[in-house]
């Protein structure tokens, strides 16, 4: 899972960068840079630990995110442009995106605009798909004019996609529309999940009450969470009972951001790893298993299966199967987050 962090310069799109990646002191490129700088997080996740304690494993794997800072966006000067196509350049391959907005006094700066930089960087994605599906268009139009038969619904969808956008609606709101196959290759932006994260100063942790039209919204303390990222654990700890602030700014971007993309997690457990794997919401069993190994997947016969809560209550395996709480689920079964899964397969 790839997660894009954008925002205007000076938005402290770093800064929530390092924050969540505890790249603090690593060579990180300020804003401006033209290279996207990669963070491989592990997923925190308590029943990973716990799992771990009970079964002693080779091995623990929990699951990741990966976040990908990207250049910042000057805002107000000549090459603007310029700086938005290589931006959207390295946007497009990203699963969702994190707009990071500055809720900060700069010293001898302007004061912050939440709602204008927002609609800042909206907009620009909307002109962006605009452009992407009217040169698309142009070049349907010049191949009918030769005879050419333009096969499927294509024209039609690049018409709705074009109505939603001159309206200035982002196409993440109509997904069924933008997830048409003739219009996957297009990797439309306004499409794609919107995070926006309110970069606040440390003494104020409230949302500014200010329309995120299509958007889902959330504030992080940056210039607080990144350093709180340079404690120890139990440092942290007591450093976020001192702020009134229940969990890391990792923990809960994380969870918003499996929330925004309809991922969940299962796990498998053995000798040899205990193993967190993220899957989309609702995957049928058999599908859930190619996570996993595409073998088991081909020769799938039933998940055999127990909600972590229950396997936990029950204090191990062998008690929750004693108790009914283990079952044999078939190919269709829709796996849910926390499930504990053993896959029975043939090949």
């Amino acid at each position: 899972m790839k997660l894009g962090i954008i925002g205007l310069n000076r938005s402290g799109k770093t800064t929530i960068f390092n924050a969540l990646t505890r790249r603090i002191g690593e060579s990180v490129p300020a804003g401006g840079h033209l290279t996207p700088v990669p963070g491989v997080v592990p997923v925190p996740d308590v029943r990973v630990d716990w799992l771990s304690q009970l079964y002693l494993p080779k091995k623990t794997t929990y699951a990741q995110v990966t976040y990908m800072d990207l250049q910042g966006m000057p805002g107000g000067v000549e090459n603007k442009r310029e700086y938005m196509s290589l931006l959207l350049t390295h946007m497009r391959p990203m699963d969702a995106l994190l707009l990071v907005v500055r809720n900060f006094a700069e010293q001898g700066g302007d004061p912050p605009d939440v709602a204008r930089d927002f609609r800042e960087l909206q907009d620009e994605f909307i002109i962006a798909d605009l452009s992407t599906i009217e040169k698309r268009m142009e070049k349907l139009e010049m191949e009918q004019k030769r005879g050419k038969k333009i096969p499927g619904r294509e024209k039609e969808l690049l018409d709705a996609c074009a109505e939603h956008l001159n309206a200035e609606t982002p196409l993440r709101t109509k997904p069924d529309l933008a997830a048409a196959p003739e219009l996957r290759g297009f990797t439309l932006l306004s499409a794609k999940p919107l995070l926006v994260v309110v970069n606040n100063a440390d003494e104020d942790d409230l949302l500014p009450q200010i329309p995120f039209e299509y958007a889902e919204a959330m504030v992080v303390r940056g210039k607080l969470e990144m350093e709180m990222a340079q404690l120890s654990e139990a440092e942290a700890a007591a450093f976020r009972e001192d702020f009134g602030i229940a969990e890391s700014a990792l923990t809960r971007v994380i969870r918003r951001s499996f929330e925004l993309l309809h991922v969940i997690t299962f796990l498998t457990v053995g000798d040899d790893e205990v193993k967190a794997w993220t899957i989309l919401k609702d995957l049928p069993a058999q599908e859930a298993a190619g996570a996993v190994h595409s073998d088991i997947q081909r020769g799938f016969i039933r998940a055999e299966v127990v909600a972590y809560d229950d396997l936990r209550r029950s204090g191990d395996y062998a008690a929750a199967r004693k108790h009914g709480l283990v079952r044999l689920e078939g190919k269709t079964y829709p796996v849910r987050d926390g499930d504990v899964i053993n896959f029975r397969f043939n090949i």
